[in-house]
Parts: structure tokens; C-alpha cells; sequence
């Protein structure tokens, strides 16, 4: 049995969706923290477990009878995420488990200013350490987050003011991720490889809020503030730890580090992953 973790979540929930419907619902397991959750996201045969990443006996029980599993990596503390995501390596190097997917992302280098580098960085030296096989997906940013986070909180003032500098990004959809994830699960095609999921076009904050103009039917800019008063606006509005998590993540933005464009997604998916304008546009007219 196939099994994906973070089944509440929107990459595991969408993998599943996509497994289910390709191989049948008794095909595929989804495991998440609140079973209750996931069972309302995924479609109705699913078999739910639950699999808490600080609970180690949850994650025994829940890989019991698994041959290969979609790793969803976790979020939040970094210091907590480490220990979760050793609990689940751990939880695997000991299970039936056969392979392994793992959602990484690309800037995993150890000169990152990202928060969350040394994290990835960690569970990959972990995962390649265990003993069963594996595939890497070093994810780029989601469409997804620069919709929200970004475009969504400016629509009404029209300026993006964020300290991104002339970075580039080649932003990737969280259904695409999902849908990649689920392929290489499925096929087993890619055990020993790291693969890159990005977009095929890298852009700046300025060609971005362009594109969001068209979208949105209004006037979008981009406008550089500086780091410090970034991090200052972050801390009035956020809780620990995202304020140094954003902060960090846009001086990785700003050093070019999301900006990678690859072919990994369309080698396992056999298109090429969906554009960012049509990605704009898609949500827009769901609204």
C-alpha cells in the first residue's frame, strides 16, 4: 500500500486525491496528526491513519503494512521540525517501508541565510542515511505562497513591499508539487535521484506584480523596503518564528536562491508545469 503523510495538508490531501483516482481508493492510505481532518480532504474508501510526527509509536503503527511512503515535510519551530522529521526517518528505517518521497526544497545550502535550510538540509543527510531507498523533490517557492502571503495582502494598497532586492523566482504550484510527488511515488521511477520542482521561468518581484495587475484587473507594484524594517513590520504581526522565517526566506530571494528553473517536473509528470500567470488568472476566477 501506498501511504502519504500530511493528508490534511494541501500537497498530501492532493496526492492522495490523484492516487486514489489512478489506482483505486483501497490503493493508498492517508496519514495525518487529526485523522478527523484529513477524512473530510481526501476521497471517501481512503483508509486514515494517524501519524503524529512527535508521536514515534503513532508513526510505527501508522507505516505498518506500507510499501513505499510520500514524506510531507513538517513546518513551524525549526528546532521542532529537526526533531519531527527524525522521528519519521527513524520511524521509517525501522518499518516495511520500501522507498521513500521526500518534499525537500531547493535552498538547502549551508550558506543559506534561509531559516529553514540547515532543516532540509538535515533530514536529507538523514534520509539518505537510513538504509531504504530514496527520491528528493527539492520544491522551489509555491505560486501559492506568493499569492497569499504577498499579492493578496497588497490588493488593496497595490504595492508588494517586500525586501527582495532584483532576486528572481520560478515559483511552482502546490498542486503541481502534489502532483509530481504522487507520480514518483506511484512509479518508483526516480529512487536515488534528487530532483528539482520549479517553474520554467524565473521572475522579479517587478514582472510579478505585473502579471498580478492582468490578473487582479488593477495596478500592482513592487516596491524594495529594507530588511530591518521588514523584519520590525513582521514582528509586529506575526508570532515566533515566522517573523525571522520570512525575513530569512526573502534574503534567500534576494541572492538569487529560488530562482533555479529546471526540467525536474516535467520528467516526471510529462508537462510542463503550470504557468504563473495562468496560475493567477485560475485563482482569480475562482474567487
Amino acid at each position: 500500500m501506498l501511504l502519504v503523510t500530511g493528508a490534511s495538508g494541501n500537497v498530501g490531501s492532493a496526492a492522495v486525491r490523484l492516487l486514489a483516482s489512478r489506482l483505486g481508493a483501497g490503493a493508498v492510505a492517508g496519514l495525518a496528526r487529526d485523522p478527523a481532518r484529513a477524512a473530510a480532504r481526501v476521497p471517501s474508501g481512503v483508509e486514515v491513519r494517524r501519524a503524529d510526527y512527535t508521536d514515534r509509536a503513532s508513526l510505527d503503527g501508522a507505516f505498518a503494512g506500507g510499501s513505499a511512503l510520500l514524506f510531507v515535510a513538517s513546518d513551524g519551530d525549526a528546532r521542532d521540525v529537526m526533531k519531527q522529521h527524525e522521528n519519521v526517518i527513524d520511524a521509517i528505517a525501522a518499518s516495511s517501508i520500501e522507498r521513500v518521497v521526500f518534499t525537500s526544497i531547493v535552498d538547502v545550502d549551508e550558506h543559506s541565510p534561509f531559516y529553514f535550510a540547515p532543516v532540509y538540509r538535515d533530514a536529507e543527510r538523514r534520509l539518505r542515511a537510513c538504509g531504504k531507498p530514496w527520491c528528493i523533490l527539492r520544491c522551489g517557492m509555491y505560486s501559492d505562497f506568493m499569492l497569499s502571503q504577498w499579492l493578496e495582502q497588497a490588493r488593496d494598497t497595490g504595492v508588494v513591499d517586500v525586501p527582495a532586492g532584483r532576486g528572481r523566482i520560478a515559483p511552482i504550484s502546490r498542486d503541481d508539487v502534489a502532483t509530481a510527488a504522487a507520480l514518483a511515488l506511484e512509479s518508483g521511477a526516480h529512487e536515488g535521484q534528487v530532483l528539482e520542482l520549479a517553474g520554467v521561468e524565473a521572475y522579479t518581484l517587478d514582472e510579478i506584480t505585473a502579471l498580478a495587475s492582468r490578473a487582479f484587473g488593477r495596478l500592482m507594484t513592487y516596491r524594495p523596503v529594507s530588511a530591518t524594517d521588514y523584519l520590525a513590520r513582521c514582528w509586529a504581526t506575526m508570532e515566533d518564528p515566522w517573523p525571522h522565517a520570512f525575513a530569512s526566506l526573502l534574503a534567500s530571494v534576494s541572492q538569487d536562491r529560488f530562482a533555479v528553473t529546471t526540467a525536474g517536473f516535467e520528467r516526471i509528470v510529462g508537462r510542463r508545469p503550470e504557468e504563473l500567470s495562468a496560475f493567477l488568472e485560475r485563482h482569480v476566477e475562482a474567487q
